[in-house]
């Protein structure tokens, strides 16, 4: 038994596969996209009372899979950035702290899906949440999503495992709309959402939109379906309830969040863990020392500490790889320190003077790294270009190290004077990995020539300040987005002016019509094809204008004990849902419990 171990764990000192059409998928006919069936399709036996006793295998197989139930599943929640979230309530804050939690107990229209046959990075293998399926599409721009007839909401009050109906999902979206600071990006997609009949939902966008699925009805951090009783009440704030896999138990602050098993869940057999605890612990040393002592099932690791873990864990476990999704840059306010950051030649400079090389020599141990293009991080196979790679083109020069021709832009810029710069960034939040990136790219611009003070700021005003452009000196620097399901989600919550959160403040560059131009049109683009080739394009473009100047993208990777079955890692926030739900323990690992 251990029963006491968080207590005494935070007491210590311590090729990818073809990425499946977004694009001509969305047209009318579907057939481009990774169609997953609504649960377990060939499994027609369920256990009847919950625990799953004598039902079959999930795959239909026959297989007695009684065995499988039971046992705590114990992780760091976020990986090496696990930390205490500010609220439960995942409309009203965008950190990736909010939205981690709301997967174990909240459900979305559709889900992603894991397994043998889906690359760790492909966003576009989905399958029914709530809903029985995938959409019926009678033309472009209208979705009609039918409920599964078994939703219920977790037993406990206010909704007492009432039915969830067609119409609860329209009255989540209109709060949806009311509280989330996302709420302009579904707006400026979606022009209505109805209830046609008890368990049928129609949804019409404004124009064709290619990655409406992916982005709208399936993203990890947007239209969680939360019953409008308890956000009127309060209630969501600190006892959430849901229609997810695990019900909401308790939050330990710096200690863990702790869920248990949902007895009436909507696929009946899942899911298999009695109960999850989701370790708010981030330190490097002791998460190594947990995953060692067997006080850790699993971690979301990086690969700064991967030489660490391969020396330290069983090798009998599983490594997962996967691309570096949590994509990051130097951003700005245009109106600050006399524009000069209006100036491309600036944001060109500072970009030429980062060694990307040397930052990755020492941040990246799994030597699966790579660079981030302008908007595009490494795991949006197959929409990700590398900028190291030929095909890039000539604007490919302004992500190499070239000192020489920095100071040459800057003096051209600015004249002769040394560029001061005040770098602002958080770590109580990103952790020790991020302090060290920063820490290397600051002393990568000093080479250069420029003047950098680093600062760090508390991560709830960081958050609420630096990260959404309001900077009063000098430049932000961290993480924009932490699970982009597709180029999209980055263009259009980043970048594109018309969003509310975009990371970069005051007038608007010269150049920003013509990227608000093409973002627009990325989106119409239906054919998958087409759609890839374009948004290649754009980031050779967007290049040139350095929007916001992008830094290294360290491999990114996970370890499994070797007592972890059938777990396929899924990329992003939604690895709580998409990974855990179908994975279970040994016999004997559940017998320690």
């Amino acid at each position: 038994m251990r029963s006491n171990y968080w207590k005494d764990l935070t007491g210590r000192k311590s090729t990818r596969r073809r990425f499946l059409g977004t694009g001509a998928a969305l047209g009318a006919g579907s057939a481009g996209l990774a169609l997953v069936g609504c649960g377990n399709d060939d499994d027609d036996t369920t256990p009847a009372n919950g625990n799953g006793d004598d039902a079959p295998a999930p795959n239909g197989n026959g297989e007695e899979n009684g065995d499988r139930y039971g046992g705590t599943l114990r992780y760091p929640f976020m990986g090496m950035s696990s930390g205490d979230p500010p609220t439960l309530f995942p409309y009203e804050n965008l950190t990736f702290l909010a939205q981690h939690p709301a997967v174990m107990h909240y459900s979305r229209l559709l889900s992603e899906y894991a397994g043998d046959d889906v690359d760790i990075d492909d966003y576009t293998a989905l399958e029914g949440d709530v809903c029985e399926g995938m959409p019926e599409q009678p033309d472009d721009t209208t979705y009609i999503f039918r409920l599964r007839d078994n939703v219920h909401y977790h037993d406990k009050a206010p909704m007492d495992g009432r039915q969830m109906t067609a119409e609860d999902v329209v009255n989540t979206y209109q709060a949806f709309l009311s509280l989330s600071q996302n709420a302009a990006v579904y707006e400026e997609v979606i022009e209505s959402m109805e209830a046609t009949d008890e368990f049928t939902i129609q949804v019409t966008l404004n124009e064709p939109f290619a990655p409406f699925l992916s982005v709208h009805a399936s993203t990890p951090e947007g239209l969680w379906l939360i019953p409008v009783e308890t956000i009127d009440s309060g209630q969501v704030q600190e006892d959430p309830v849901g229609t997810g896999p695990w019900l909401f138990d308790s939050w330990d602050s710096g200690v863990a969040i702790n869920w248990n098993r949902n007895p009436n869940y909507f696929i009946p057999e899942l899911p298999y863990f009695d109960r999850v605890e989701g370790s708010l612990v981030a330190e490097p040393q002791r998460l190594m020392a947990g995953l060692r002592a067997g006080d850790f099932d699993l971690a979301g690791l990086s690969g700064a500490v991967y030489d660490e873990a391969q020396d330290q864990l069983d090798p009998d476990g599983t490594n997962y790889y996967y691309g570096n999704s949590s994509f990051g840059a130097f951003y700005f306010n245009f109106d600050i320190e006399d524009g000069r950051w209006r100036d491309k030649r600036v944001r060109q400079a500072l970009s030429m003077s980062i060694n990307r090389e040397s930052v990755a020599d020492v941040l990246d141990g799994t030597g699966r790294g790579d660079w981030f293009s302008p908007f595009c991080s490494t795991d949006m196979v197959p929409f990700y270009l590398s900028p190291r790679d030929d095909d890039y083109g000539e604007n490919g020069r302004f992500f190499e190290y070239n000192p020489e021709e920095a100071r040459a832009l800057l003096d051209a810029a600015l004249g002769t004077e040394t560029p001061q710069i005040r770098i602002t960034a958080n770590i109580d939040r990103y952790g020790r990995a991020a302090e060290q990136n920063w820490e290397l790219l600051s002393a990568s611009l000093q080479e250069v020539g420029w003047d950098v003070e680093l600062t760090y700021q508390e991560y709830g005003s960081y958050i609420q300040s630096t990260f959404l452009g309001e900077i009063d000196e000098g430049v932000g620097l961290g993480p924009l987005i932490g699970a982009p399901r597709d180029p999209n989600d980055t263009l259009s919550r980043n970048q594109a002016s018309s969003s509310a959160r975009h990371n970069w403040g005051g007038t608007p560059i010269d150049e920003m019509d013509r990227i608000d131009e093409m973002i627009r049109e990325q989106r119409r683009i239906l054919d998958e094809d087409e759609r890839i080739e374009y948004i290649h394009d754009m980031q050779r473009e967007m290049a040139e204008y350095m929007l916001v100047v992008p830094y290294t993208a360290a491999g990114d990777y996970a370890y499994a004990n070797p007592w972890m079955q059938n777990l396929h890692w899924k990329n992003g926030y939604a690895v709580h849902h998409a990974s855990m739900l179908r994975s279970w323990f040994t016999p004997e690992r559940i017998a320690e419990d």
